[in-house]
């Protein structure tokens, strides 16, 4: 290799998600030779750039973004963007300068706050019986849609959904509500919210049963979310307990291929049961009971880590599922040879995105 030529390496257009009020890193590689300028553009206006000149430390338009000096020295112009919001959306290009040469990268950022909960529950406020559906703290606006079990006309439904901005934050409250047919009593009112371009489906249901002139009322919910995470980074799968499910089992499971096995499962009142040869307990105790169910993965790899895991809440007349497809990328040159399974850590619901 010429040493006198300034080598970059190939960088494909990435897409990357971004969570609302954490941090982000989009990703931005080269050849290393020294003497390097790195500019970042978002459409087309300039918001952070290495070295950097006093007056631009003054100009800097976004103070949230940082880049790591130490990385810069062996390739990686990544930008670390802090406390991201929806004016952090848009396509960015990551430019890297050696003398007349340069190398562009181009990254389209998402951000989003993912469905975190769901209530379903009937009300009568507006004067008769109705199902209402609602979350809040959603970013983009969710779609909804309503059907029954047995299935029933859909004029007969007629869903009535608001979607309502926080004028500070941006993110979504959603409101949607059905009337209930008393004509039919035995039947499963569901109703389904998919966002955007999260890939995340959140799907809760609501049945009632009458026997002997007793209407009992039973719930259930599943989610589905899909996930594609950067090797090494730490992870954290939510799990949220309802508030009003008091007495509970909650176990975690892998499934990878057409194998499968149980992380850990917890039992009210009971001490957690961890898997076979795992020498800590995989769920704290006192963050289940407190309503986190949520799974730590530290520094994942794929295959072993790449899979689905399933979070599963069984209740008195209540039920919950959240399933998280995960995908791994992997880069170029390291090994994939990994068992099915290693260590899983219990920690906090919120996901930090390290991309």
């Amino acid at each position: 290799m010429n040493p006198h030529v300034f080598y970059f390496l190939p960088s494909p257009d990435v897409q990357v998600t971004c969570l609302f009020h954490e941090a982000c890193v989009l990703p931005c590689s080269f050849q290393p030779a020294g003497r390097e300028e790195v500019h970042w553009f978002r459409k087309q206006v300039l918001v952070y750039s290495h070295p950097q000149s006093r007056k631009q430390l003054e100009e800097q338009s976004e103070r949230r973004m940082s880049m790591s000096s130490q990385q810069l020295l062996a390739g990686n112009a990544s930008l670390l963007l802090d406390h991201c919001g929806a004016r952090d959306r848009g396509r960015y290009r990551c430019r890297v300068i050696r003398g007349q040469q340069k190398n562009d990268t181009f990254i389209v950022v998402k951000v989003v706050a993912p469905i975190r909960s769901v209530s379903l529950e009937p009300t009568c406020l507006s004067g008769y019986e109705e199902v209402k559906c609602s979350t809040r703290g959603v970013y983009p606006a969710p779609h909804v849609w309503w059907y029954t079990e047995p299935a029933s006309p859909v004029d007969q439904l007629q869903p009535t959904t608001r979607k309502t901005a926080d004028k500070r934050s941006g993110l979504y409250s959603v409101e949607s509500k059905v009337r209930r047919l008393r004509d039919q009593p035995d039947l499963t009112y569901t109703c389904t919210l998919n966002t955007s371009y999260s890939s995340q489906t959140w799907r809760t249901s609501l049945t009632d049963k009458v026997l002997n002139n007793v209407t009992f009322t039973s719930k259930s919910s599943f989610t589905w979310t899909e996930l594609c995470w950067a090797q090494g980074k730490d992870l954290t799968i939510p799990c949220s307990v309802p508030p009003d499910m008091q007495d509970f089992t909650l176990t975690w499971s892998f499934t990878r291929v057409d194998e499968s096995v149980v992380i850990d499962t917890y039992d009210r009142g009971r001490r957690p049961t961890s898997s076979e040869g795992v020498d800590r307990p995989w769920l704290d105790t006192h963050r289940v009971e407190a309503g986190d169910g949520s799974l730590r993965l530290l520094g994942p790899r794929a295959p072993e880590h790449a899979g689905t895991y399933t979070c599963t809440l069984s209740g008195l007349h209540r039920t919950h599922v959240a399933q998280t497809e995960l995908s791994i990328v992997t880069p170029a040159g390291q090994s994939t040879a990994q068992p099915l399974f290693n260590k899983v850590y219990n920690s906090r619901a919120d996901v930090n995105v390290e991309t």
